[in-house]
């Protein structure tokens, strides 16, 4: 079979594991480096346009390999042998699995809101802990604005008319605070946090994002549907 048509194992972003897929277009591009002091360097790239033999989604895959990167190992007879080590990639991206069941909700707001946080998850999922903070921190600073804080002021001010206006209490105000200085840190000085502490910093931001533009819109939607109260007959 030639490897048109071909059916191999790769990543389908849509089903996000392992399946069967058809190769419909293959690509090789090898390449070879050297200098004049007998150092050389070669490699190569796999591009393949594949289908997921199960939900027919169409994605591109790509394999690429070099001879500073090898994996050791042995075969069935024990005798040791080198491989090229594949680092492979696909696109589109499988969807995060750390956004809420209420992700799509931010978009219907506001849809800046949703591609800040959307890039946010990716460099979660990338283990881009430095990204995945300042995102946090820019994604804060767009919710403010959808909340009708000004945005000319400092981010303290910020979290002060959130607290003022009832839009948050004084502990979920030092909670959204600690965002804002962490991803102050990842900015400006450096600091990258690990991953349980970018774990807490997201469900931070998540609680506040589902209670104050989710679910508070939605509620407020309810207020003009309950009857009102019955007024007190007056006594005679």
């Amino acid at each position: 079979m030639s490897e048109r048509n071909k059916i191999i194992k790769a990543n389908c972003p849509s089903c996000d594991g392992e399946r069967n897929c058809q190769v419909h277009s293959h690509i090789l591009k090898e390449w070879d480096w050297s200098d004049n002091f007998g150092n050389s360097v070669n490699g190569g790239d796999n591009h393949s346009l594949l289908e997921c033999c199960g939900c027919e989604t169409i994605f591109y895959e790509i394999s690429s390999w070099n001879s500073e990167s090898i994996d050791y190992g042995y075969d069935a007879k024990g005798d040791s042998v080198q491989n090229y080590h594949k680092d492979k990639a696909t696109y589109p991206k499988p969807e995060s699995k750390r956004k809420p069941l209420w992700f799509d909700g931010i978009a219907k707001v506001d849809i800046q809101l949703s591609n800040i946080l959307a890039e946010m998850y990716v460099a979660y999922d990338s283990e881009s802990y430095i990204l995945t903070a300042v995102g946090l921190r820019t994604a804060l600073d767009r919710a403010t604005e959808v909340l009708k804080i000004d945005p000319a002021i400092s981010f303290e001010e910020k979290l002060t008319s959130l607290k003022n206006d009832g839009l948050i209490g004084e502990a979920e105000m030092e909670v959204l605070s600690v965002v804002t200085d962490a991803g102050n840190a990842a900015a400006h000085r450096g600091w990258t946090p690990d991953a349980m502490q970018v774990s807490h910093l997201i469900t931070a931001m998540e609680v506040f994002l589902q209670r104050a533009i989710i679910v508070g819109k939605e509620a407020l939607k309810i207020k003009d549907k309950i009857p009102p109260k019955p007024k007190r007959k007056k006594k005679t």
